[in-house]
């Protein structure tokens, strides 16, 4: 069986991950007689670098994009100072990074009447792609006694009791768009890797059920993650613009709302926040993605039946969160991780902090949940070498991993350290 639908409102969240740093994508009020002033270090560098972003001033969210055309550019949101990693893609459409000119901007706004925007531009220069040896994706075992690790070229590191069943350079295979992510089966005795394009290659006992090439649908922007239902007979594929891909037994069941948004001044740059990950609830009921804001939606609702096809008008209220409230953040979000229970949830961004928010549903009658938080590098006074790039819950909720693009593995809580490829 396969389901298709890549039709995803970017602008609700059908659960509201309630972290306290939520403002809205506008000037912040008490920057009003600040100069504005916007600055990058260094001012180059390869995709999957990090890069430190000052801002200060009365200003929209910082964006970054191809120079000269930052009206098709990603929003990194309102931070004073942020830790930013150049991405493999930018814009709605997605345009791939390539080596070349590229700028950060923000747009700066007049206190009071009438209202003037000054556009600040910074010039960046890429000067290389990201390797395929850059680490991507991580997956845990059912017992939690070892991990996998996926690198961009299709490469695959076990630890601990996690086996190892093939990768595509050990076939001898380059794909035809970077891995992205990585799924085991519920066995432990497979998993399956996931290319930017949705091609998806099937290793151990895991079973192919299908893929976007395979049905000769291109995405409209590049899939960023993979998740499997628990009995194994299909997972779900997210795009960059929040689409999901269903196949074999994976319900799609994300709910479509229509929503309102406040007009936006003329000449002020507007980026685009992309998802980055998804992860599968139990029971192969639904699943959980997050955008780079930190923004998430859980579908469906706990106690309620995946319905696909619901469409809810909107406007809607507000209180409930849209996805253009960002978070000031030090790092993007670059992961999510849910526990086997299901009962918690997990945020991780390229700094290494984590978010264990409060989760609350938009409804009266659903149940509202706190996941323990175990730590994270900040807090533990680690600045990680490469950028961190995804997280891992241990099979009881009682701890997770956190994976770095150079291959470095850190453990939290009860998820034991059973090696890592960092050099």
């Amino acid at each position: 069986m396969l389901t298709l639908t890549s039709v995803v409102s970017r602008a609700v969240l059908i659960f509201t991950i309630a972290l306290s740093a939520f403002v809205l994508t506008s000037p912040p009020a008490d920057a009003a007689s600040t100069p504005s002033s916007l600055s990058v270090q260094p001012s180059s560098g390869a995709v999957g670098s990090v890069v430190t972003v000052r801002s200060t001033g009365n200003c929209y969210p910082i964006v970054f994009g191809p120079a000269g055309n930052l009206g098709n550019a990603s929003s990194l949101g309102y931070s004073a100072v942020l830790r930013y990693v150049i991405p493999d893609f930018v814009g709605e459409p997605a345009v791939p990074v390539t080596v070349g000119n590229y700028a950060f901007g923000e747009s700066c706004a007049t206190d009071g009447s009438p209202f003037v925007v000054t556009n600040v531009v910074v010039p960046f220069r890429v000067t290389a792609l990201a390797p395929p040896t850059r680490f991507v994706g991580m997956t845990s075992t059912p017992d939690g006694q070892g991990y996998w690790l996926a690198q961009r070229g299709g490469g695959v590191y076990s630890y601990g009791n996690a086996g190892f069943f093939g990768s595509l350079p050990g076939l001898d295979l380059t794909p035809a768009a970077p891995i992205t992510g990585i799924a085991d089966t519920a066995d432990g005795r497979g998993y399956w890797l996931v290319g930017a394009d949705g091609g998806v290659f099937a290793f151990g006992d895991a079973t192919f059920h299908g893929s976007l090439p395979g049905i000769g649908v291109k995405p409209t922007d590049p899939i960023v993650g993979i998740a499997a239902t628990r009995d194994g007979g299909g997972y779900w594929l997210i795009g960059a613009d929040g689409g999901v891909f269903a196949f074999g037994d994976a319900p799609y069941c994300n709910v479509l709302f229509v929503s309102s948004s406040p007009p936006t001044p003329p000449g002020v740059f507007v980026g685009w926040i992309p998802s980055v990950g998804i992860a599968a609830y139990p029971g192969s009921v639904g699943y959980a993605t997050v955008i780079a804001s930190g923004s998430a939606e859980v579908t469906p609702l706990p106690g309620y039946a995946c319905t696909p096809g619901v469409v809810v008008s909107g406007p809607y209220d507000m209180s409930t969160g849209l996805s253009d409230n960002v978070l000031d953040l030090d790092g993007l979000i670059t992961g999510i991780a849910v526990s086997q229970t299901g009962h918690d949830l997990w945020l991780v961004g390229s700094d290494g902090g984590v978010f264990a928010p409060q989760v609350a549903a938009p409804v009266s009658n659903a149940p509202s949940t706190q996941a323990p938080f175990f730590g994270s590098l900040p807090d533990s006074g680690i600045n990680p070498v490469a950028p961190i790039v995804a997280i891992t819950a241990s099979p009881d909720g009682g701890g997770y991993w956190l994976l770095g693009a150079d291959g470095g593995v850190f453990a939290f809580g009860d998820a034991d350290f059973y090696g890592s490829a960092a050099p």
